[in-house]
């Protein structure tokens, strides 16, 4: 049932204007409205209640500085950010909520090589990350070489030119991946490739590294890069009105996400691996940031790499580009485990992480720091998880738990800033708490089966009358009550998304909001929204699949990802009701796959049964073929690929497959 009103004749006459905007007419042009007086009351307030007089994460940023970045091209980010040396937490913009401009600021003053400890390094400011480097006997290990080729190579370029050589050189003995997200090994090239890479030199990772990296990358790729585009505000500028942070760093680098493969997954639970002479206590912990992730234990610098487990914010238990759903329980018996085995038994002087500067333990007190800051960030995740399953037993809905766990959050947790929700906040790590036990579903019987969405407002709609729910509408947002605004105005949308006064409005109630939320994902979803909107453009995806991640997907994923995008209708009306097999010659591996009832299903078997249809073919060249630098024809012709039995069928697949270009829509787009 289609419940679009027909544009008025003022609707269209405004599709025309608006189609001429100076402002909006591209994003070229695009600039956002400023602040209203209702948000600059709301950010002064909070501003009064937050704990300035706390500046110690910005003394932990400047210890240990070596040397700054300068003009030095591994500062190409901070520059980007340049507008903000001219500003501080005493200057407080309006657009901005000024929990994370103080986040942000703190992002801002990283740009350069620290000593954490004699022996170990970071590159902070480079990057979304940082990169560690430890001294070993003859060179330095790399531990998450950022997200890009480019980054990292300049970043390794820039720490040569302040770290010490050994034995006349400075080579690169080792690698070392914390976890599977990009930022974490996608400059991995950069170093690899830097003429400093000793030939055969190790390259660990988590166990299940590979497999994790690329089920979160090439299953769900193209809904999560068109996701990501709101989470990350893909075309929002940096400045006041636009992007003003990235919560684990100030953003990310520009350039290629490459991957060189791990040499060894740590399968073990835990194992003591040694790089050219030192240690390293390797421990997996899977199932809380990442689905792989290890952390690592240095004896002999006294210092213990948290990875991702620690950072100077809330982090995300959902996060909004789509993810599985993160562990929080699970995180926090990781944050006792190191505090109890590390911390309290004194064999640390530092925790250092892929995020945020390091902390230390002042030798001058008899203050636990670190300890301090573990029990903090630990009881962060863990009130999160406990007091939603709590609200929940008491019958709370994943809907309702969010803004529960706001009334209680307690004041210990208020007054640190290292347990703000900057990346995660409280309100999505609730649900998402709820949604890991207890499913979306609240159990309320017109949730069984839902309307669609814009069914769902259409009825609204007609109910009230469009002119009813606009005047309404507006008096909530001339109230300051943006959030009701929204609601009503973007049933108007969804109703009706060709009218230009619904839009605009449900972008004003947007904006407003984004100005004033803490948390990064929030500010740029609601800013991204109020692009689209206005301008009407939707900007190519981000590409999570690299030709590198490509490359290291295991083909049975690929089958995987093939009857994610077989259309059903078309395999149904097609009668495709066969099987095949797929052969390595190369890596000696083989697949066995069946289509029928409009679903296709494979596994990994040690030897092909007898098919209708057998593709042999090396993994490179498929590679290849998936990256569309070949095709099927040209590698059958070469002879570099080999296809028996009924070869139509090959075809009728193809014909039936979907391609995935990432360009949906999120908010409805005006009726072409």
């Amino acid at each position: 049932m289609t419940h679009r009103f027909a544009p008025s004749a003022i609707s269209l006459a405004l599709i025309v204007s608006f189609s001429a905007s100076a402002d909006y007419a591209s994003l070229d042009t695009y600039q956002g409205k400023p602040a209203t007086e209702h948000t600059k009351l709301a950010n002064a307030t909070l501003a009064k209640s937050l704990p300035w007089q706390d500046v110690s994460a910005f003394e932990r940023t400047q210890k240990g500085l070596i040397a700054e970045f300068g003009t030095h091209e591994a500062g190409e980010l901070k520059n980007r950010f340049e507008y903000m040396a001219e500003m501080s937490v005493d200057e407080l913009p309006a657009s901005v909520n000024p929990s994370i401009w103080r986040q942000g600021m703190l992002n801002y003053a990283a740009g350069g090589l620290y000593q954490v400890t004699d022996g170990v390094y970071q590159i902070r400011g480079a990057d979304l990350s940082n990169m560690t480097i430890y001294r070993t006997d003859n060179g330095y290990v790399i531990h998450d070489p950022l997200l890009s080729k480019q980054a990292a190579a300049a970043s390794w370029e820039f720490a040569k030119m302040h770290l010490p050589k050994i034995n006349g050189e400075h080579k690169i003995t080792g690698m070392i991946y914390s976890h599977m997200h990009a930022d974490h090994f996608g400059g991995s090239r950069g170093v690899f490739e830097s003429g400093d890479f000793v030939e055969g030199a190790p390259i660990y990772a988590p166990n299940d590294f590979i497999k994790e990296l690329a089920d979160e990358n090439v299953i769900a790729g193209a809904a999560m890069g068109r996701r990501a585009n709101y989470q990350y505000g893909t075309t929002l500028d940096n400045n006041t009105q636009g992007i003003v942070d990235n919560a684990l760093g100030l953003g990310t680098s520009r350039g290629e996400v490459t991957l060189v493969a791990p040499t060894q997954e740590i399968e073990e639970r835990e194992k003591v691996i040694t790089i050219d002479g030192l240690d390293f206590h390797a421990i997996n912990m899977p199932g809380a940031e990442a689905p792989a992730e290890i952390v690592l234990y240095v004896p002999e610098y006294r210092s213990l790499n948290t990875a991702e487990l620690t950072y100077d914010g809330m982090h995300n238990i959902y996060t909004f580009r789509g993810a599985k759903v993160r562990d929080a329980l699970v995180w926090t018996k990781y944050l006792t485990e190191l505090k109890l085995r590390y911390v309290d038994s004194g064999l640390v002087d530092n925790i250092h992480a892929a995020h945020s500067a390091p902390v230390w333990n002042d030798s001058t007190t008899e203050t636990n720091e670190i300890a301090d800051y573990m029990t903090l960030q630990r009881d962060n995740y863990g009130f999160i998880h406990n007091q939603a399953m709590r609200l929940a037993n008491h019958g709370v809905t994943i809907h309702d738990v969010g803004r529960e766990i706001e009334k209680i959050v307690p004041q210990s947790q208020k007054e640190t800033w290292h347990t703000n929700g900057y990346h995660g906040s409280y309100s999505h790590n609730a649900r998402a708490v709820v949604n890991l036990y207890l499913g979306y579903h609240d159990m309320n019987p017109v949730n069984t089966n839902p309307l669609q969405t814009q069914e769902k407002s259409c009825v609204y709609v007609e109910a009230a009358g469009a002119d009813t729910l606009f005047k309404a509408g507006k008096t909530h947002f001339e109230q300051g009550d943006y959030q009701q605004a929204s609601q009503l105005f973007n049933d108007l949308v969804q109703c009706d998304p060709s009218n230009i006064d619904y839009r605009f409005a449900l972008a004003d109630s947007f904006e407003q909001q984004g100005y004033q939320s803490e948390t990064m994902a929030w500010r740029n979803s609601y800013l991204q929204g109020a692009v689209e909107l206005r301008t009407g453009d939707i900007q190519p995806s981000i590409k999570l699949a690299s030709p590198d991640v490509i490359a290291n997907t295991p083909t049975g994923m690929f089958l995987d990802f093939l009857a994610v995008r077989l259309n059903a209708e078309k395999a149904e009306q097609a009668g495709l009701d066969f099987n095949f097999g797929v052969h390595h010659p190369d890596l000696n591996e083989s697949y066995f796959g069946e289509v029928s009832n409009a679903n296709m299903a494979n596994i990994a078997v040690e030897t092909l049964p007898k098919t209708d249809v057998t593709l042999e073919i090396n993994k490179a060249d498929m590679t290849a073929m998936v990256l569309g630098q070949k095709t099927l024809e040209q590698l059958v012709k070469s002879g570099d690929a080999k296809l028996s039995g009924d070869v139509s069928l090959v075809n009728q697949l193809s014909e039936a497959l979907d391609d995935f270009d990432g360009m949906f829509e999120i908010l409805p787009m005006p009726t072409k």
